[in-house]
């Protein structure tokens, strides 16, 4: 499993023995680590709750800086309250400590930069991660000459802590995921004033290789092409704390590119029995906080291969007049909880790849509190550079921003998939450009005469769904509070091909409130533009599963080849993009395994 961020805690102080809270959540094998420095008075002690180690120490200048230092130790069922730093009596100190579940319950790596004085930057070295899942941490300490200290978050990195202890010593810690074992480069973390003395560390946290549950033994033999075998896991969204299987009815669960798909499943309580299984997972009252609706998601395994994760956001418990009561569930896809987490805080980015800055606004996403959902992040550049602000004022979600970042002209595709890396499941995030998936035919679809896979097909052709001119309405901008402001508008984007064919003018004009650069509403109109002119044309396909589909929920992004001889078509075939999947589970009411198929089209967003 991916290591998470489970909770942290800082604190900062002035006397010869102080505490620092320790984090919320820890259970017996989490990883604690504490990052700790002070300005004078020798090596600083940590202690409460177990033995500590001092994974890593660097020694800085004596009276200025004493020590930059990270401990580690394993957390357990019974931590104290507080944990005691023990200092110089006349010392300044300042504390991170960051609890991580998903580790492996070994020693993390650590990289020790050198000392500096006289500088504003601290260096932390580069380290080559022994696997390539995990976290990485960048610790930076210094002490100004009686002044207040920000500092700056190395690109890539998201920043846990940046704290101060009165007018002396400061410390930072960053973060970011894991995402291969490249030597990761130094970093340089630079403060706001000149330092007396600085110095900075890395730290590189393993993920756990906790084995996916064995899948549940086969169902018996069921109408339709070939059997299914399915597996409902409750978790807990943050932690991943298992907590049971239920027996769903009536499933079904879809999942979209750029779109947050959506889960639905029933639950009947025949008996008391059944009640107490259901209640592990959806608390009877609202007094227990630790499961239910919000905290909990379900992942799907058909086979033991992952088909998806669904956060489960809604249940609804009644009894019809002659029926017994039944438990109705609502969920949908991890990207949707992106939407639910926003922006509040200024973000800038400048000239950078389109891919890095959705890797960092996921980054700082994870690293808010209590938002860490542990996504596994694909490495790799677009080429496209891109320059965008995100503003607390302007309001907006990280989800949002995501897919406003990636519909745009020479943008990309991504996808939040439940995977199967080495024996452990992971919540990967991936990418594509300019889209996701294979280009050449991976799957053979047919509708014949003679049968095939193909069970329901249709066609719609909408002209009010496009257009034929595109624009795009941005932010109000004015300097002169005397004046009304007026929005930013894009120039127009044709469809010249259709307007070249007879087409009459189409006008639509997309609103991006928070957009203010011209050049940026440009390409939000040349996008739709190119994906949707004129009259959109939606082909949807429901197939039957046979019992090792190569088509599944994780293959999004790939080419289909659909072959039709009916009535209608005369023996055609067509290459389309799969850019969407619902899928519903053979069970007692339905005796085929079935997925209807969204194939490439566009919908634009309202005006």
């Amino acid at each position: 499993m991916a290591a998470v961020i489970r909770s942290w805690t800082q604190g900062i102080g002035q006397t010869g023995a102080w505490q620092v809270n320790a984090p919320a959540g820890v259970t017996s094998g989490m990883s604690l680590l504490a990052f700790l420095t002070v300005d004078g008075g020798g090596v600083a002690n940590l202690s409460g709750g177990g033995t500590w180690t001092r994974i890593g120490h660097i020694e800085g200048l004596a009276g200025v800086l004493s020590a930059v230092d990270v401990w580690w130790r394993l957390g357990t069922n019974a931590e104290p309250a507080q944990y005691t730093i023990t200092q110089g009596g006349t010392a300044d100190g300042v504390c991170v400590v960051v609890a991580i579940a998903g580790a492996v319950t070994t020693q993390p790596q650590v990289g020790l930069g050198s000392a500096f004085t006289n500088s504003q930057a601290a260096i932390s070295p580069s380290i080559v991660p022994a696997t390539s899942s995990g976290l990485e941490f960048r610790f930076a300490a210094g002490t100004p000459s009686n002044a207040a200290v920000s500092w700056s978050v190395p690109v890539g990195f998201a920043e846990l802590a940046d704290i101060q202890s009165e007018d002396d010593v400061s410390g930072q810690v960053v973060w970011r995921n894991v995402v291969s074992t490249t030597a990761t480069g130094q970093q340089f973390h630079l403060a706001s004033t000149t330092l007396l003395a600085c110095a900075a560390l890395v730290v590189v946290v393993e993920a756990s290789t906790a084995q996916v549950p064995d899948p549940p033994p086969s169902q018996p033999f069921t109408p339709g092409r070939g059997t299914s075998r399915y597996r409902y896991s409750f978790i807990r969204v943050l932690d991943r704390q298992y907590l049971g299987d239920l027996d769903l009815k009536g499933v079904s669960f879809d999942k979209r590119l750029l779109q947050a798909g959506s889960f639905s499943a029933s639950i009947p309580i025949p008996n008391r029995k059944v009640r107490a299984q259901v209640a592990d997972i959806i608390p009877l009252d609202d007094t227990v906080l630790d499961r239910g609706p919000g905290v909990i998601s379900c992942q799907i395994l058909r086979d033991g291969v992952p088909w998806g994760e669904y956060w489960i956001t809604a249940a609804t418990i009644g009894r019809s007049r002659r029926g017994i009561p039944t438990v109705q569930l609502r969920g949908s896809t991890l990207d949707a909880y992106l939407s639910h987490v926003e922006i509040q805080t200024d973000l800038f980015y400048t000239g950078i790849d389109q891919v890095e800055i959705a890797r960092q606004l996921l980054s700082h996403a994870m690293a808010q509190a209590n938002a860490n959902i542990g996504l596994v992040l694909q490495a790799g550049t677009s080429g496209v550079l891109r320059t965008r602000s995100y503003l607390d004022s302007e309001g907006g979600t990280y989800g949002q921003r995501l897919v406003e970042l990636a519909q745009v002209d020479n943008g990309f595709e991504w996808v939040i998939d439940l995977a199967l890396n080495s024996g452990v499941l992971e919540r990967q995030w991936r990418w594509g450009y300019p889209t996701l998936g294979q280009s050449d035919p991976q799957h053979v679809l047919v509708d014949s005469s003679h049968g095939g896979d193909i069970l329901e097909w249709s066609e719609e052709i909408d002209a009010l769904r496009g257009a034929t001119r595109w624009r795009a309405r941005g932010s109000s901008i004015s300097t002169d509070a005397s004046t009304s402001a007026t929005p930013l508008v894009s120039t127009v984007a044709a469809a010249t091909a259709h307007l070249a064919a007879g087409w009459p003018r189409l006008d639509r004009t997309i609103s991006y409130p928070t957009a203010t650069v011209q050049a940026t509403l440009d390409d939000y109109a040349a996008f739709w533009a190119a994906r949707a002119p004129g009259a959109l044309r939606v082909d949807q396909v429901t197939i039957a599963l046979g019992a090792n589909p190569t088509l599944t929920p994780n293959s999004l992004g790939d080419t289909a080849m659909i072959k039709l001889d009916n009535e209608w078509h005369v023996r055609e075939s067509r290459l389309r993009r799969v850019i969407g999947m619902r899928v519903t589970p053979t069970s007692r009411d339905s005796g085929k395994e079935e997925a209807q198929l969204v194939l490439e089209g566009q919908e634009a967003p309202g005006a």
